[in-house]
């Protein structure tokens, strides 16, 4: 290790041409693949890389890299690691941006390991026994299809890191959940929470093909814009799941990720999109009728708050038409969408004094 340690402080400059690594190099199949997906992740990317080549293994391990064309330095400095470490590195990449289902899909089946180990650009694993621990648990259980952990958050305005969040916010974390345990996150009771987070999670390759290749529409269709809801969903309702109890991992909290944004608007069609993929998981395993009734209920507040935020009369008309019950609250977005001075007041309104109830900061 002290030589990867050395190696680590001293990357070398790479050729930028260079897009994916010589095959000859990969004779040793690896036992975990790590999938690394990224795209303008400069000021973040080598810690994250980082974090995968310090993990102790007593077995081969290799690095996914999908890189989407970043516009900043990030495939640059990708490839000078991976010039450092043709063994353990790979990129899979193109002279185009493809987007992030293609990315994804092409990066997912580049993986070659019996487990495959997920870490965005933008977070890192603090825990250099991250993967022992979890394919000690999986090796050992041939049931379990997914293992995850707790994990710190990172706020990069504040410069502030919460350590172990799960026990911070003291949540009671279900052991081997069942599907409608995920389900009832929406609306979480006594604190009990399933709480995957994809930087932390580890899976069985074959069932994970096995999932995202049974349903094409669910992973690959533009509507929906996350893809770890429905996969951590399907995993819970054909395997177990494991929860280890400590942070190995660090979720970096930006002002502008693919899941946060100033644009209030794209962070509404971000929660339009997370209902759609529950709706959808609602009639594919027939899931009761009162857990499907509330996520239409929040997916027509999170398409009134679209409408109001883009000032779209089309969209708020004909939410209108298929309303359930408002309140007055509702009633101003409707009205303020038609009615360009009085969305002029009522958005000051709700700047200055929190008129509409905003979404609580998660994290």
């Amino acid at each position: 290790m002290t030589e990867l340690r050395q190696s680590l402080d001293n990357v070398s400059n790479a050729d930028p041409s260079l897009e994916i690594s010589d095959p000859a190099v990969f004779a040793k199949i690896p036992l975990v693949s790590v999938k690394m997906m990224t795209y303008n992740h400069e000021p973040y990317i080598s810690q994250a890389i980082e974090g995968v080549l310090h993990q102790e293994t007593s077995f081969p391990i290799e690095l996914v890299i999908g890189e989407d064309c970043s516009t900043d330095r990030t495939r640059d400095i990708i490839f000078n690691f991976q010039q450092k470490f043709p063994s353990i590195i790979r990129v899979i990449t193109s002279e185009k941006n493809v987007g992030a289902h293609i990315n994804s899909e092409r990066t997912r089946k580049a993986c070659r390991g019996k487990y495959v180990a997920f870490c965005e650009g933008d977070d890192y694993w603090q825990d250099r026994y991250k993967l022992k621990k979890q394919v000690d648990y999986l090796e050992s259980h041939p049931e379990c299809g997914l293992v995850y952990s707790s994990y710190d958050v990172f706020h990069c305005k504040q410069n502030k890191t919460i350590k172990d969040f799960i026990r911070y916010r003291k949540w009671n974390i279900i052991e081997n959940p069942k599907l409608s345990d995920y389900f009832e996150n929406i609306k979480p009771i006594g604190g009990k929470r399933v709480g995957i987070l994809t930087c932390t999670v580890i899976v069985r390759k074959n069932i994970y093909d096995k999932i995202v290749e049974s349903d094409p529409y669910l992973y690959n269709d533009k509507q929906f814009l996350m893809g770890d809801i429905q996969l951590w969903a399907e995993f819970i309702n054909i395997a177990s799941v494991h929860y280890i109890p400590e942070s190995m991992a660090t979720y970096r909290v930006a002002e502008e990720s693919a899941t946060r944004s100033k644009d209030i608007g794209k962070v509404a069609r971000l929660y339009v999109s997370a209902r759609d993929v529950m709706i959808y998981l609602c009639k594919k395993y027939n899931m009761p009728s009162d857990i499907r009734l509330r996520l239409e209920e929040k997916r027509n507040s999170n398409l009134l708050d679209l409408a109001f935020h883009t000032i779209n009369g089309e969209l708020g008309e004909e939410l209108r038409k298929t309303k359930g019950r408002w309140g007055y609250l509702e009633w101003l977005k409707y009205y303020s969408v038609k009615n360009i001075l009085l969305y002029k007041i009522i958005y000051t309104a709700w700047s200055c004094k929190n008129l509409f109830k905003k979404h609580r900061d998660w994290w």
